[in-house]
């Protein structure tokens, strides 16, 4: 993917949780990004909830990356399917050893798609789907079926692997953060829904970030959801955290769409990539 300008401008759409219409799609059209990503969890764990969010985000434009939430296995084998809907096609097989750039819209994970700026170079990695956290590895059948991922090791494995094939700057995509960045219920993916938890962060995620740097490749970023940034004690965790140079961000601003002051406001995430910096920044539209 490449842009015609001398920016990449990322649109990051959190959990949706079923919060997204047709407003949403005329509004993020509106907004000109040369790619979208949406972290996960698109409808609410009913059969049928995530493909009635996919058949809405069919009409959005432009190239859309869509990671797998916790919320979508249920509809997984008809997800792809609904999302390219407007082309026509009646199957899309989720991406697991494939490097591949995506189509107009799709899913993601353990994939590489690499983008332009300029002259500059970097690969988006998507990681593991259907990540729940914590220390366990999440829906560990459908994991081996479709992706031949039978252990945390072996997912940090297959995201190693394309660390290697990735260029000298990487953003990782994801719908659960990594494991490291604190264990406090308020902490940016620490766990507020089981006392004592701690860390609810994915483990093989943070063994892929700190390979890709050992691997002398910058991260920039790592881009996820699923930790919804009002905790169940109704403290405001942080979005964006820095820590070694890396910029890590929880878009899963739940519900993405609220009424505040008599306004109705559509929350998602910019980020700018230019040849020399990466921006990024909360965004409220207002309908």
């Amino acid at each position: 993917m490449t842009s015609s300008d001398e920016v990449f401008r990322i649109g990051v759409v959190g959990d949706l949780h079923s919060h997204f219409d047709e407003i949403d799609v005329h509004q993020l059209n509106e907004q000109g990004y040369d790619l979208i990503f949406f972290t996960g969890d698109l409808g609410g764990g009913a059969q049928g909830s995530s493909l009635h969010m996919a058949r809405i985000m069919s009409d959005l434009d432009g190239p859309v990356l869509v990671m797998p939430g916790n919320n979508d296995t249920v509809d997984i084998t008809e997800l792809g399917a609904e999302l390219l809907h407007r082309h026509g096609l009646h199957m899309i097989r989720a991406i697991a050893t494939h490097h591949e750039e995506p189509g107009d819209i799709g899913l993601c994970g353990y994939s590489h798609h690499p983008i332009e700026v300029g002259n500059r170079h970097v690969s988006l990695i998507a990681a593991r789907p259907h990540s729940m956290g914590g220390p366990n590895l999440s829906f560990a059948d459908h994991l081996a079926q479709t992706y031949n991922i039978h252990s945390l090791a072996e997912s940090a494995s297959r995201l190693n692997s394309l660390i290697d094939e990735a260029h000298s700057e990487i953003i990782f995509l994801a719908h659960n953060g990594p494991y490291g960045l604190g264990g406090e219920p308020n902490d940016i993916w620490g766990c507020d829904f089981k006392a004592g938890a701690g860390d609810w962060g994915d483990t093989d995620l943070a063994e892929a970030i700190d390979y890709a740097l050992s691997a002398n490749k910058r991260v920039l970023a790592v881009v996820a959801g699923h930790m919804h940034l009002m905790t169940k004690q109704k403290v405001e965790r942080p979005w964006k955290v820095a820590s070694n140079g890396v910029e890590y961000i929880n878009a899963a601003r739940v519900p993405r769409i609220f009424n505040q002051n008599d306004e109705v406001y559509r929350h998602h995430v910019c980020m700018t990539l230019s040849q020399s910096e990466l921006d990024v920044k909360e965004v409220l539209l207002t309908q």
